[in-house]
């Protein structure tokens, strides 16, 4: 999952001003014409002669959510896939090597798409991929550097390997951030398709016997991706120097990497902290999570701005934000109730090993819970209360240890803080209904 901003809030800004002042709900933001925004009304018809109500230039954005949902999460299966065709060489390096390429990747990608989207609405996609392309280059660097200071315990006796586990999650990671910021989701999927045969062939090691082509396909197939992601960068006679970032994006940018660095030691605490070898109960509720909370926040979006259009005023606005909000808790109750459940169940076996596959279970239903709020916090341009709460349950779990205070262990105690910033997080969601106005958004109803 990855946070990517609204791309219509600025887009009426300047035609918004060129009439006397209306109700400010009565036009789609999106529209922009060279006439100007508010022409005097024409005389009223007669019942006969009226012609049928215009429909919101919206509404086709709205039906096409669940799309929209279904081509991000196909997209996602892209670094899946790499991940799931690189086991063996990612068994062979140490845990450190992945984490840490988590941590860079998915931190630099929620930054870059945040400022990569406003470049792109102002600069087109080309200046846009030429920022995810500098920032993931300036990202491979570092990781460079890292692999050559690095002591053996945590990079392995075989650097040049570790080096490559990092450069290949790094691209695998640039190579969706470059689809989101340039619009092409659904192209960079049709170009991942070598990815995935070569992880259903791995998958199926076990079945048809080794494939040692795998792991001479796979960076060729990372490298093929990539280069179709940045193909705007890469076409001769789209020239021009990258716009400057202005103060405000660069904080909503900076927020973001805070989200994606917070999130990615959370999956790192509770990977660590969950039962050694057994990985797939940490991830397998994560892993369903993400369509549907995806969809659901694609619905909240969509329905929060197609309020614009039907509200009558800012009261009438405030009042279907509510309700809309109320449906979206209540989405959001499920994996909370059931992360809860089965921690409660968890001390009830009475194997320790059982025990802790359930405990990784409720551990990965509540990490997806908390990401989708996070996700919906900063999708309403609630940046920092977003940053606030990611960064909370990590920076809790690594204090615990030092405080006086009675463990179970570690994946308990990741569990419980788990458990208590989810339910936090509805509370903060409930009250923070009403969308915060930016400075740049003329569609405020304060």
């Amino acid at each position: 999952m990855t946070i990517t901003p609204g791309r219509t809030r600025t887009a009426s800004r300047r035609t918004r001003r060129r009439g006397p002042a209306v109700p400010r709900h009565s036009l789609p933001p999106a529209v922009i014409t060279a006439e100007p925004a508010y022409a005097p009304a024409p005389p009223p018809r007669e019942p006969a002669e009226q012609a049928p109500p215009a429909r919101s230039h919206r509404a086709p954005a709205r039906r096409s959510y669940l799309r929209a949902a279904f081509v991000r999460c196909a997209l996602y299966l892209g670094p899946l896939s790499v991940a799931a065709a690189a086991a063996e060489p990612l068994a062979e390096v140490p845990w450190p090597v992945p984490l840490a390429t988590l941590l860079l990747g998915w931190a630099a990608a929620q930054a870059l798409t945040c400022t990569g989207v406003s470049v792109a609405r102002r600069s087109g996609p080309a200046a846009a991929a030429r920022l995810v392309g500098g920032g993931f280059a300036a990202v491979a660097g570092l990781w460079c550097a890292l692999v050559w200071i690095a002591p053996d315990t945590l990079v392995g006796p075989y650097r040049g390997l570790a080096l490559v586990v990092g450069l290949g999650g790094l691209g695998t990671l640039a190579t969706v951030t470059a689809a989101l910021v340039t619009r092409a989701e659904a192209a960079i999927v049709v170009w991942s398709l070598p990815c995935w045969l070569l992880a259903a062939s791995a998958l199926a090691e076990p079945l048809i016997g080794r494939t040692a082509e795998v792991g001479l396909l796979l960076p060729a197939a990372i490298v093929v991706a990539l280069v179709r992601a940045f193909q705007p960068v890469l076409l001769p006679g789209i020239s021009g120097r990258r716009p400057r970032l202005s103060p405000a994006e660069l904080r909503r940018g900076g927020g973001y990497l805070v989200i994606g660095a917070s999130q990615a030691v959370l999956v790192g605490l509770v990977w660590q902290a969950g039962p050694s070898g057994s990985t797939a109960p940490f991830w397998l509720p994560l892993l369903l999570a993400v369509p549907i909370l995806e969809a659901l926040i694609g619905w909240h979006t969509g329905q929060v701005e197609a309020g614009l259009d039907s509200a009558e005023d800012g009261a009438d606005y405030r009042r279907h934000v509510r309700s809309v909000t109320l449906i979206t808790i209540a989405g959001l109750l499920p994996p909370f109730a059931v992360g809860v459940a089965l921690a409660l169940a968890a001390y009830q076996l009475p194997a320790a090993t059982s025990s802790a596959v359930v405990l990784g279970l409720a551990g990965g239903t509540l990490l997806g819970g908390v990401f989708a709020i996070t996700y919906l916090l900063a999708a309403r341009s609630r940046t920092g209360i977003a940053a606030t709460l990611a960064a909370a349950p990590p920076l809790v779990t690594l204090v615990l240890p030092l405080l006086p205070l009675p463990s179970s262990g570690p994946l308990p105690d990741a569990v419980a803080v788990l458990a208590a910033t989810h339910l936090a997080g509805l509370l903060v969601v409930a009250l923070t209904a009403q969308p915060a106005p930016t400075a740049d958004d003329p569609r405020r109803t304060s």
